[in-house]
């Protein structure tokens, strides 16, 4: 028999999407005075935003994107020395960004930018104990690669696909950065209850880690749908009238990461794909295993990328 939480409800809101946004007497929301409590916030991620506005131009300026680039010393080092590491394998060690980007690619440089950005944010949980950032970090690595295959499937823009797949689940950090080790008690009372996490959070503060993600993107100015995306990916269901395909790339994404991660040798369980969802990835249930595979051909890819160089 399965452990009982008791979870205190949340206040009700018409409007979902309101969550945690509504003002209060000291006119920030809820989500705002949050993270507001978070002691290493990062700062807000000027150059991948940039950067991602750049995938939208026909003719993408070069000079643009080392210059971007080059606004964080630091970031340049980092990128030339995963460029000069034994995995590319590359003729004469590349000196500078203008080479790095010609020799490996604008995406392949933008991912390496992206997951740099991603793994400062874990310097946000600071208490042992509280997320297991290991972990997180895979998963998130993991919904990166499934978005970005399913974006190559339907031509959509694969480096925004990889973004909120690799941020998505950036309000678990809030949180256990907040809450320390009571965030992690958390987690293991709502999984030995059967509770959703998502359902537990939002029973604990009113909002759920997907509000609180997307919330602080919103504040750091990305994308519009990548914000949407993310404090969606647990509820694709709610929204599904006028949904933009990325939500659902990140929906399916999430899935096929924890299916990927977690699989114990026993067949996919289809039904876990709803038809609404894939549908606008213009998938069936039937084509799951197929993008399994290729979610986990090109995790082996990313990995590869994101490890070398130390």
């Amino acid at each position: 028999m399965k452990n009982e939480i008791t979870l205190p409800k949340p206040s009700p809101t018409a409007n979902p999407e309101a969550r945690g946004s509504a003002k209060t007497s000291e006119g920030a929301s809820p989500l705002d005075q949050y993270i507001g409590r978070v002691k290493r916030l990062p700062a807000a991620p000027v150059v991948v935003t940039q950067l991602l506005s750049l995938f939208g131009e026909a003719d993408r300026d070069v000079d643009r994107i080392v210059e971007l680039i080059g606004l964080d010393p630091s970031l340049t080092a980092e990128v030339l020395k995963r460029c000069n590491s034994a995995y590319f394998s590359l003729a004469r060690p590349v000196r500078d960004m203008f080479e790095a980007v010609f020799q490996l690619g604008f995406y392949e440089v933008y991912c390496i930018v992206i997951a740099l950005f991603g793994s400062r944010a874990t310097a946000m949980v600071q208490t042992a104990g509280s997320l297991d950032a290991e972990k997180a970090w895979q998963h998130s690595v993991a919904t990166a690669a499934a978005a970005a295959t399913l974006a190559k499937r339907i031509q959509a823009t694969e480096a925004t696909a990889f973004t909120a797949g690799l941020l998505h689940d950036i309000g678990k950090l809030v949180f256990a950065s907040v809450e320390g080790v009571g965030y992690a008690k958390l987690i293991h009372d709502a999984a030995a209850a059967g509770v959703a996490l998502a359902i537990a959070e939002e029973g604990r503060f009113g909002f759920n880690h997907a509000d609180l993600g997307g919330h602080l993107l919103a504040r750091w100015n990305l994308p519009d749908n990548v914000c949407v995306a993310v404090r969606r990916h647990h509820s694709f269901s709610e929204t599904a009238e006028g949904a933009d395909r990325l939500l659902a790339i990140v929906y399916v994404g999430n899935l096929l990461a924890h299916e990927v991660l977690e699989e114990s040798g026993k067949s996919t369980d289809l039904t876990n794909y709803s038809v609404e969802a894939l549908a606008p990835l213009a998938l069936k249930p039937t084509d799951i295993p197929t993008v399994l595979e290729q979610t986990r051909s090109a995790l082996q890819e990313v990995e590869a990328l994101f490890h070398i160089g130390g």
